[in-house]
């Protein structure tokens, strides 16, 4: 239960990145006089999926660690981990088309927010605190 509050917390702190991040995209496309609902359509469609894949990625990772910790099988959890490497991105892939040939929304502001969760990614474990080392890296 421990592990799954922690891939929680986890991604609600990218969500709230992502957040942040997106509400910067809107105000520079607003600043930009470039801000339409399309615009709008495009963040929230993007944030959504970015999440998502964020998500579908911790707990299949958690998941599979799980599983490898109880049974001994690292292959195993290896072989999951690559395949849902290679599924995620082909479902985001055919949902991204699907959306752009339905002209629902400006392709750019949801597309984006991928980039943007690595980008929260790779910030928040900047400033994260070392749990396992003792003390926190000064």
């Amino acid at each position: 239960m421990q592990k799954q509050r922690e891939v929680f917390q986890e991604i609600a702190r990218v969500a709230a990145a992502l957040a942040v991040c997106e509400g910067l995209m809107l105000v520079v496309y607003a600043l930009a006089g470039q801000f339409t609902l399309r615009t709008l359509a495009g963040a929230l469609v993007g944030f959504v999926l970015a999440l998502g894949n964020f998500a579908a990625l911790s707990i299949t990772v958690s998941n599979a660690m799980d599983r490898a910790a109880q049974t001994g099988d690292a292959k195993k959890a290896q072989m999951e981990i690559q395949g849902s490497s290679v599924v995620r991105p082909l479902i985001l892939l055919a949902v991204y088309v699907l959306l752009f040939r339905m002209d629902l929304c400006e392709p750019v502001p949801a597309i984006l927010p991928l980039l943007f969760a690595q980008l929260s990614l790779k910030i928040l474990e900047f400033f994260r605190k070392d749990t396992k080392g003792g003390e926190a890296a000064k």
